[in-house]
């Protein structure tokens, strides 16, 4: 009669045993190579990591895009500088934007603009819209449920 039980080594020679636990918390043993000490999955986030960091410091922006970035950050801190001098003079702030005010902009349906300084540039005949530039250039009619008092945050202490 033969057993079919195995004595204690491993499967292959040359695997090393490792303990990983399961989604419910058991130890399982998986034979692996004595060097290869992550899971398929730690392996994966490694790899996916080193590409990250690959690709971020390989990559050369267009000057073109380097100076729309650079206009983009004045702007904001010029928005900003305005917001606290605004803050300043009006404080809490008034109901009604007037043209020349920097709002903060809560818009439902648009991408990427929730919270977001815009500066008003006139308000529609309507009363109920906007007319704001945004702090990358652009001019959006918004309406006004969706435009806050922007209240800067380095002089939130007043």
């Amino acid at each position: 009669m033969q057993s079919n039980q195995r004595s204690g080594g491993a499967p292959h020679p040359g695997l090393v045993a490792q303990k990983r636990p399961d989604a419910l918390g058991r130890n399982i043993t998986h034979w692996v190579k004595p060097g290869d000490v992550e899971t398929p999955r730690e392996r994966k986030v490694l790899q996916a990591k080193e590409q990250r960091n690959r690709i971020q410091h390989t990559t050369a922006r267009d000057p073109k895009v380097e100076k729309q970035i650079q206009e983009m950050t004045d702007r904001h801190k010029q928005f900003e500088e305005e917001a606290r001098k605004q803050r300043r003079t009006y404080g809490s702030g008034p109901q009604v934007p007037k043209p020349g005010m920097i709002m903060r902009v809560y818009a439902k349906g648009k991408v990427n603009v929730g919270g977001m300084l815009a500066k008003i540039k006139e308000i529609a005949e309507d009363g109920k819209t906007a007319i704001c530039e945004l702090t990358s250039g652009k001019t959006y009619p918004m309406p006004l449920d969706q435009l806050q008092f922007a209240k800067s945050y380095l002089d939130s202490s007043d």
